[in-house]
């Protein structure tokens, strides 16, 4: 009755026709101009049923009145929206965010619907009562709110010991042989199909160091005339690679077809002892020597095998496992209605009342690496926020069941290592590290101690102690491995207390690795906090504020103010002659202000990152090198420039050379510097950043490049001098083009004016936009 009452609270929700808003989360009330909710008993209802860790909820109606909507969650008895609903692909339903990751299932379209199936996930942890409440809308001005299911307990959701077999029957068709090893999880092969928006992914397993595993399709439970999907290993190098192939009787065979991997795709694969897995995704509708096989439509027996022999371009017997289901399967979870009796509603006078669907936008890639995440396992990955879009560079995941702590580690971009570490402090050193790396012989797993002085990962003397390695594969540019890891452990003489303790959760990954030890990270991230490893809630990277600050100010000073003075400097004492400011001509003021601010932004960059580092740079990248030449050099200009001596003094001469090379050279190292920062781990900057360098290069020589053009003809036609600062000019007082004449401007003062504005525009484009891809990194999508 409570949750009926806040229902009828005013909600500014719309009726859309794919599904409720996010602005119906509270009340579950659709706003349907002139539309109440109706106040007479509701015939449809909200069905429950519990099924090992999760819970059936089935949305329906024993009059057999269909529906076109439906807004439905789980609730607390205190009214707090909990958990989550798993939906396979082809659902009539999708999920939204309400109060957590997809903890509010809708529909899709509005199309008449007599029931609709749904999977809720309680929260890790939780145990007590919950209830479904939910609007159904049998049109646009008939809907029920508040309806309320019978209340579930639920209990600490557990998990199951072999994560293979999890959830078969309920979001994904499991079959194995022999007969009943899926309910004992004992199959000596097996296959799992889930259904994944428009194709299947089928999960595929076999015990008794196979070389093959396959699963067929048929349509008489005998081999022939099947489309068989088959893993095969390659006798030489291990690797496994999938296979569609055609199965004939007279005589026996398997051959492939003529394109084997036309409609599918190798998603995962490893070889771990005796045991063969791989999973293969396929397309719902493949033609096949001429036979139409829509997964989606049809129903097939389904044919499991695994053989330890190999023959040219096909399998060989089935010699360690076989098995047929005698009747044809539907490759999708059948879940048993819980609505009897309906009667034929072939007719109705329901009226439409929504507009055609707009077309909904593309599902992103599945990958079942992150399927889960806050939500059954911790992840947490690098760089910042890319377990939200699913595309980390280098990730972990973290499952927790009893004493069992389950690290699941991927990289891509060809990664030769991937490793997890646990820190008291978010920096690297004294960290236990768990890191899997590609061998000549397929991945190894192995615990290492990490070092700062130099910098290092030195393995344990026993690397596998506390350790073991459940899964593995390297496919295409990705490495993958799963490990399993005590909950206590002794590391470099520090107690690792899993269960008891939190830590901050370092990520990271390299491309290079030795037989003894990995190389530096290409990629890393700590999380910002220390964490219970059970926790699954998301996992925040910490502020990357001082970095920026750095960034941005680098950039301003050297390719923003400095570019500016110094070509002031060099092209402009003889414009805007007998203009001042400040008692100053122009020229030098301008000059020495943007150069005190050169001086200020290095100085404050260069404070900023040690207070952030609180040591010197790890990475192997010149980077932090040059730029601490860079600062040196530009703390001393100004020092200089104050005690320089007067014109025609004998010294003078000596001031010119030194001030004009340690200016040329702070400023040409510093865009050396800024060249090397794109490659440093934590400026995560995306590689075009060093066109947008070379682009200023190229305005800064033409730039250059001009000006001294008009200069050359303003001397050769007896002008005065543009520049009182010109090379040949070093060696003297300074004294001799400076003073030609006082009163007017030299030659061209229009043009370099005008080249001079234009630069500067130019100049400040660059440095904004640079500033803005160094603040809001990782930045890599402003530019695909």
């Amino acid at each position: 009755m409570r949750l009926y009452l806040v229902a009828l609270l005013i909600s500014t929700a719309h009726a859309l026709p794919d599904g409720a808003p996010t602005s119906a989360c509270n009340t579950l009330k659709p706003v349907h101009e002139g539309a109440l909710p109706q106040a007479n008993l509701a015939p449809y209802s909200v069905f429950v049923k519990q099924q090992g860790d999760v819970v059936q909820v089935t949305i329906g109606s024993n009059l057999g009145v269909p529906f076109q909507g439906f807004m439905v969650q789980g609730r607390t008895p205190e009214g707090r929206v909990i958990g989550s609903f798993q939906l396979p692909g082809g659902s009539q339903a999708h999920t939204i965010d309400c109060k957590g990751a997809g903890d509010t299932a809708t529909h899709n379209s509005p199309e008449k619907k007599d029931l609709v199936n749904l999977i809720w996930v309680p929260p890790t942890g939780y145990q007590g009562s919950v209830v479904f409440a939910s609007t159904i809308l049998q049109s646009f001005e008939t809907f029920w709110v508040g309806l309320e299911s019978d209340v579930v307990e639920v209990r600490r959701r557990s998990v199951r010991q072999d994560s293979f077999y999890s959830n078969c029957g309920v979001t994904k068709y499991c079959y194995g042989a022999p007969i009943d090893c899926v309910d004992a999880q004992n199959c000596k092969v097996a296959v799992a199909v889930t259904s994944v928006g428009e194709a299947f992914d089928f999960e595929l397993r076999a015990n008794g160091n196979p070389a093959w595993v396959g699963v067929g399709l048929s349509d008489d439970a005998r081999m022939g005339d099947d489309s068989v999907v088959e893993c095969v290993k390659d006798k030489t190098t291990g690797k496994v690679e999938a296979f569609l192939s055609w199965t004939t009787i007279n005589p026996y065979g398997a051959p492939r077809l003529e394109k084997p991997q036309e409609g599918i795709r190798l998603l995962n694969a490893s070889v771990d002892e005796d045991v063969l897995y791989c999973k293969v995704r396929r397309d719902t509708v493949t033609n096949i020597k001429g036979t139409v096989f829509d997964l989606r439509a049809n129903s097939f027996h389904v044919l499991v095998a695994a053989g330890a022999e190999l023959k040219d371009n096909s399998v060989g017997f089935h010699d360690l496992s076989y098995l047929a289901s005698p009747d044809p399967q539907v490759l999708s979870p059948n879940s048993q209605s819980l609505f009897v009796n309906r009667p034929d509603i072939s007719t109705t006078t329901t009226p439409a009342y929504f507009e055609p669907p707009a077309a909904r936008p593309a599902a992103a890639e599945f990958d079942a690496f992150y399927e889960g995440c806050a939500v059954t396992k911790m992840c947490f990955g690098a760089p910042e926020d890319c377990v939200r879009t699913r595309a980390c560079r280098a990730a972990v995941a973290v499952t927790v069941a009893g004493d069992r702590y389950d690290f699941e580690m991927k990289a891509t971009a060809n990664a030769a290592w991937v490793g997890v570490g646990l820190s008291d402090d978010a920096k690297m050193g004294d960290d236990s590290v768990i890191e899997c790396v590609k061998t000549d012989r397929g991945v190894r797993s192995y615990m290492s101690l990490t070092g700062i002085k130099p910098y290092r990962a030195v393995r344990l003397q026993n690397p596998q102690l506390g350790i073991e390695l459940l899964n593995s594969s390297v496919i295409d540019d990705t490495i993958y491995c799963k490990v399993r890891r005590s909950p206590v452990t002794l590391v470099g003489g520090t107690t690792y207390d899993l269960t008891n303790n939190k830590y901050h959760v370092l990520v990271a990954a390299g491309d290079s690795a030795t037989p003894n030890s990995v190389g530096f990270h290409n990629v890393q991230l700590p999380s910002k906090e220390k964490l219970f490893l059970s926790d699954t809630a998301e996992v925040a990277a910490p502020s990357k504020l001082l970095v920026h600050l750095h960034g941005a100010f680098m950039l301003a000073a050297w390719i923003g103010t400095a570019s500016v003075g110094i070509l002031l400097a060099r092209y402009y004492r003889q414009t805007w002659v007998g203009t001042t400011m400040m008692g100053k001509d122009l020229w030098f003021a301008w000059h020495r202000f943007f150069m005190v601010l050169t001086w200020l932004f290095t100085i404050a960059a260069f404070v900023i990152i040690f207070v952030e580092l609180r040591k010197w740079s790890e990475e192997n990248n010149p980077h932090a090198i040059l730029g601490t030449v860079t600062t040196i050099l530009c703390f001393f200009q100004p020092i200089g420039a104050y005690f320089r001596p007067h014109p025609g003094t004998s010294k003078r001469s000596i001031f010119n050379w030194a001030h004009w090379l340690a200016g040329n050279a702070a400023h040409i190292i510093a865009i050396v510097t800024l060249f090397f920062a794109v490659r440093l781990t934590k400026a995560e900057l995306p590689e075009e950043v060093d066109y947008i360098l070379v682009a200023y290069v190229v305005v800064s020589v033409v730039a250059h490049l001009l000006l001294s053009i008009l200069y050359g003809i303003s001397e050769k036609s007896g002008d005065s001098r543009v520049s009182s600062f010109p090379m040949k000019d070093l060696g003297g007082s300074g004294r001799n083009s400076v003073y030609n004449d006082r009163n007017m401007d030299a030659r061209f003062s229009t043009a370099r004016k005008f080249i001079l504005g234009v630069y500067i525009v130019i100049i400040l484009v660059l440095v904004i936009g640079l500033i803005l891809i160094t603040v809001f990194t990782p930045a890599k999508d402003l530019f695909r």
